[in-house]
């Protein structure tokens, strides 16, 4: 999320609504772990939200479950 020119945010929403890129999932992996940060990222479609730390064991099956999906 905290990128240094454009936020995660922000490329987020932009990826979602470009007809080109909206069927990407996006799965945000942050250190930010409050409630308005998991919001914001429900605002702008997030496919889903993971918090730092995190275990690969966490992360796989969220990654192969989008993947069957597309």
């Amino acid at each position: 999320l905290m990128l240094p020119k454009v936020d995660g945010y922000k490329v987020c929403g932009m990826l979602k609504i470009d007809k080109n890129f909206s069927n990407i999932p996006v799965i945000i992996l942050t250190a930010r772990a409050g409630d308005i940060d998991k919001e914001m990222a429900r605002d702008v479609k997030a496919d889903d939200y993971i918090t730092k730390p995190f275990e690969p064991s966490e992360l796989i099956p969220k990654i192969k479950r989008f993947l069957k999906e597309k």
